[in-house]
């Protein structure tokens, strides 16, 4: 970036008189006795003021991190000595006469030598800003007390309304000026970094004063005219700017052409914040201005460094930029705070790099490390600039298709004679890392397939050095059109591989397949095209569903449909996650159907069926959960569930298991989702699957669920978010009791006959204060906890997940002669080997009129027999409840987990009950809450 810093000076007086005058001095009149002065006084005070102009310029430069602190003068001493070096030639002032002959020789008027000095600083300063340099040099920036930008600088993007500048910065300070709380290279508080806040406003326009009237009344402005009453007075209007589009632009100095090695650019990022739209990596021609970006991303690490790689290939004189992109101006989540980092830039040379940019390539000068197979198949892939042949094969690489450039490279197979039908030609990577079971990569590529011999394309991988057979990614079969195509596949291994492009010859010699441009990047990615995913799941949703589907009406499993759309209206987000546009297609859950009064209502998507492996497997999508408003009385928005539907090939299906859920507003952007796949005892699947996404709609319905990029990989991975982890005997009673049972004493006939007549005689006057029903109540019903539904229930008590009319669990019971003991249990929760307690957690609300009504927890053994020992752990006791309000109420207590357990909820009332709801565990210690429901230290009973 330049920056220019013009100082105007009529005279050396004026330039010092300006000086004064920022102070509030006045000393006009040392220019009117500039003809005392001797001329050498004159051009020394000159020279001092355009020394302290430069000095000034130089701190404005430090304070940008454009340059050092050290090139500034220590002291104002400084400056002026550097003046005085500056008079090199005697110089005749106007009004003044040379002494002698040879003054008169080195007369320089001073209109040509200012003009002449600032000619000379400006040429220094071109030649050293145009300056070609081969690469440049590492950079950490520093740290805190000694930044340094190692010749990045600021730069303005033109096609940008406003430029934001990047500042070096430190983790110390992140909580006063933003960033990162930590640096990448020392991964502490000290060690520096560059960053740009995305949350800042640009500078309003100014302002149009328009003539007008205001009214005398407070709060009544008009535009008006004199005459019309009121005082006159100007409006104030700020005009919005046609382009809204704002970047922060870091730039390296002029680069050479890199050569057909190209470079390696290797960089640690940091994103985080609702503010922040994108970084990406462009190459800028110094000569043309033209761009093109070689690395994006959009992902939102909530500030944790990730690590970067692009690899390319320039012809011609250029910069580097990262330029980070915030929110529009317009954008609602502008405002908030933001921030987009870098630090660890480092440029290799392509097979110079070590562990960077491990099998990219663009194939302008060789393979990259990638080799034809020794062994396995027929022939070999080759390097190639344009087909020669006019049926088949691309005309150029991929870079410079469609456009009329000189350079690029690509590789292919060749299907011309002698090729036969089925040969095929394997190139093999270098080892790749493992990538942990948590942090798979995306591959990139393009591929060209033009001709009708086409035959087919396949990206597998491998474990070197071991005997099991390749497992294929990604496949493609047959002609497109004679264009390059962008293609993506995800790969996870918990152990080094090796990736094999695989080409097979079709049926006839106009079948060349093309490759070009192979890179890799940290992150979940569907298989793209659609067409090559081959029923693996994957989906982004931009041609079909992929094979999942909303179940038939008539089967009975949801009430309404999942829709796939773009975006439009209010009816989902304002763009899909795969293209970032506003005509990228996503599912959303349907809002503007004809649905039931009641919340609860629910969506199912249903995947294809997925064959069984023995391979831990897991799934990634990205989601969006949004509530427009908020009620008074809590978020509402509904719920977002994965389960799996397990298929056994020697016997009937079984239950479904919750792996991943979350419920109401989560943000206003997409957010990434992580899900292992798994039995209901934690292990692998074992069996044919299918996966459900069911979507469940709240009380509110005012927002939006939406989901994309769904895709699936290999290994044994933690839920994301991690409170989204379904947890074994956890609950929210929506659509059953999660294996939770009624385990109420037997009543014998006589008992029964007498409980009926009693509660015969109360149904009419309790029915209008505690039950929505009809038929009125079994007296079975009456001892027992059960599901809320729309004719029996608790009046005036919605569930508590999301405000539905339904969704937990009640018991009550109205008879005051006797009381009755409802009891809930639970299936059986293992025990976890590094926590030797557990926390359950639960919702409870209780109703009635009864003089107290009780509600116990206790922790029973696993086996469940006549001799059992029950453990006290939490008991509430409930009096004269408001039953026009039932209010939902938070209960924890600590169970000791040494040990697989049950627990047991048991009620105690005659006139009165309780509804429970979202019972869910923890890993840990917790106290009890709440207090009053602390029992003394607990004995067995």
């Amino acid at each position: 970036m330049r920056l220019l810093v013009v100082v105007a000076t009529a005279s050396a007086c004026m330039a010092l008189s300006w000086a004064q005058a920022s102070k509030g001095l006045n000393n006009t009149e040392d220019c009117d006795s500039s003809e005392e002065e001797s001329d050498e006084d004159a051009l020394r005070r000159h020279e001092i003021a355009r020394a302290q102009a430069r000095a000034a310029a130089q701190a404005r430069m430090v304070a940008l991190g454009l340059r050092p602190a050290k090139t500034l003068p220590k002291k104002v001493d400084d400056v002026e000595k550097q003046a005085q070096t500056r008079v090199r030639h005697k110089v005749i002032l106007p009004g003044a006469r040379a002494q002698n002959e040879d003054d008169r020789l080195n007369i320089i008027p001073v209109k040509d030598y200012l003009t002449r000095e600032k000619r000379q600083e400006d040429e220094e300063e071109e030649d050293e800003l145009t300056k070609l340099i081969e690469k440049p040099e590492p950079c950490d920036f520093g740290t805190g007390e000694e930044p340094r930008t190692c010749g990045w600088a600021n730069t303005p993007n033109v096609t940008a309304a406003r430029s934001i500048p990047w500042v070096i910065s430190r983790g110390d300070d992140a909580l006063y000026k933003g960033g990162p709380r930590t640096d990448h290279t020392e991964n502490n508080g000290a060690g520096g970094y560059i960053y740009f806040e995305t949350s800042r406003e640009p500078p309003r326009q100014p302002p149009i004063l328009l003539g007008g009237t205001t009214s005398t009344e407070s709060n009544n402005i008009d535009v008006g005219s004199a005459g019309q009453g009121g005082n006159q007075h100007h409006v104030i209007s700020y005009p919005e700017p046609a382009n809204d589009f704002e970047s922060a632009v870091l730039a390296t100095r002029n680069i050479s052409a890199t050569g057909p090695q190209g470079f390696c650019i290797s960089f640690f990022y940091a994103v985080e914040g609702l503010s922040v739209d994108r970084l990406r990596v462009v190459i800028m021609d110094v000569n043309t201005f033209e761009n093109i970006t070689v690395w994006e991303s959009d992902d939102n690490f909530d500030g944790k460094w990730q690590k970067g790689e692009v690899a390319y290939t320039y012809g011609w004189p250029h910069q580097v930029w990262f330029e980070g992109i915030p929110k529009r101006t317009g954008d609602s989540t502008r405002r908030f705070r933001g921030f987009i980092a870098l630090d660890d830039i480092v440029f290799d040379r392509m097979g110079e790099a070590g562990d960077n940019c491990l099998g990219h390539c663009t194939f302008e000068g060789g393979f990259c490390g990638w080799t034809n197979a020794d062994t396995g198949d027929d022939f070999n892939w080759d390097q190639g600039r344009g087909s020669q042949s006019f049926l088949t094969g691309p005309q150029r690489d991929y870079s410079s298709f469609g456009k009329d450039e000189r350079t690029g490279g690509y590789i292919y197979i060749d299907s011309a004679y002698p090729r036969r039908p089925q040969d095929k030609a394997q190139l093999i990577s270098p080892t790749l890392k493992a990538t942990g079971a948590n942090n798979p990569i995306c591959m990139k590529f393009a591929t060209h397939m033009f001709g009708n011999g086409i035959g087919t394309l396949r990206v597998l991988s491998r474990k070197e050095g071991t005997d099991e057979p390749p497992k294929t990614l990604w496949e493609m079969s047959g002609e497109a059109t004679n264009q390059w195509y962008l293609a993506q596949v995800q790969v996870a291994s918990i152990e080094p591989i090796q990736l094999v492009l695989e080409a097979t010859v079709g049926a006839n010699s106009l079948g060349n397949i093309g490759i070009d441009n192979i890179s890799f990047r940290p992150g979940t990615c569907p298989i793209s095209p659609q067409t090559a995913a081959r029923n693996s799941g994957d989906c982004n949703f931009e041609e079909d569903t992929c094979g999942w589907v909303n179940p038939h009406p008539a089967d009975g499993f949801d009430d309404f449909d999942w829709a796939r759309q773009y975006s439009y209206g209010l009816n989902g987000p304002s763009i899909d996650h795969t293209r970032k546009r506003a005509d990228g297609y996503f599912m959303n859950l349907m809002s503007n159907t004809a649905l039931p009064a009641r919340g609860g209502s629910k969506a199912w998507l249903i995947s294809p069926k997925f064959s069984t492996d023995a391979a831990p497997r897991c799934m990634a999508f990205y989601y969006y959960m949004y509530e427009r408003t908020i009620d008074p009385s809590g978020p509402a928005l509904g719920s977002l569930r994965v389960h799996v539907l397990h298929h056994p090939l020697d016997g009937p299906k079984k239950p479904l298991t919750t792996v991943w859920r979350l419920n109401n507003h989560q943000g206003h952007r997409w957010l990434m989702a992580r899900s292992p796949i798994r039995m209901p005892d934690g292990m692998p699947i074992s069996d044919p699957y299918q996966i459900i996404i069911e979507g469940i709609w709240g009380h509110g319905r005012v927002g939006y669920v939406a989901i994309d990029d769904i895709s699936f990989f290999d290994g044994d991975c933690t839920t994301f978010p991690e409170k989204a982890a379904a947890v074994p005997g956890e609950c929210s009673f929506e659509r059953d009791m999660c294996g939770w049972t009624n385990a109420t004493g037997i009543l014998s006939k006589e008992q029964q006959a007498a409980q009926a007549l009693q509660l015969s005689k109360q149904i009419v006057q309790i029915r209008p204060l505690n039950l929505i029903g009809r038929g009125g109540i079994s007296p079975r019903a009456s001892l027992t906890w059960r599901l809320a539904s729309s004719v029996s229930r608790p009046a005036n008590l919605q569930d508590h997940t999301y405000r539905a009319p339904t969704g937990y669990i009640f018991f009550d019971i109205f008879n005051q002669n006797a009381v009755q003991n409802p009891i809930l249990r639970s299936t059986v929760v293992q025990a976890v080997d590094s926590e030797p307690d557990r926390c359950v957690s639960f919702w409870f609300a209780p109703f009635g009129r009864g003089e107290s009504s009780t509600l116990t927890l206790y922790r029973i053994e696993p086996e469940i027999t006549e001799e059992d020992t029950r453990m006290i752990l939490w008991k509430f006791i409930s009096r004269r409840s408001d039953t026009q309000r039932p209010d939902w109420r938070y209960g924890q207590v600590k169970i000791p987990a040494d040990k697989p357990f049950r627990i047991q909820f048991e009620g105690e009332a005659n006139d009165g009950g309780f509804a429970l709801d979202d019972i869910t565990f923890y890993n840990g210690d917790c106290e009890t809450r709440p207090s009053n429901a602390v029992v003394a230290p607990p004995e067995p009973i």
